[in-house]
């Protein structure tokens, strides 16, 4: 059963999340900032919260500095997997 700390937490991280991606607002679209938040908002309805990590790799394949199959593989290797 889901308590009221258990969202209140929930809302905490995922504003946390959010605050990370407000720090490179400027650097971005508004349509890339727009996507970015819709990523942070799916990952959040699976109990899932972008780290800063992510969010700056997001904005790489956003200005499109790699592309989505390269940042898979990224973090494939990262994790050991590939």
């Amino acid at each position: 059963m889901t308590t009221a700390t258990d969202i209140k937490t929930w809302e905490q991280k995922k504003a946390q999340s959010i605050a990370l991606l407000n720090k490179y607002k400027n650097e971005i679209s508004k349509e890339a900032y727009e996507r970015i938040l819709y990523v942070i908002g799916t990952q959040a309805i699976e109990d899932m919260f972008v780290d800063e990590e992510s969010i700056k790799n997001l904005i790489r394949v956003e200005k499109g500095e790699l592309t989505t199959e390269e940042l898979i593989k990224e973090y494939k290797r990262k994790w050991g997997v590939a």
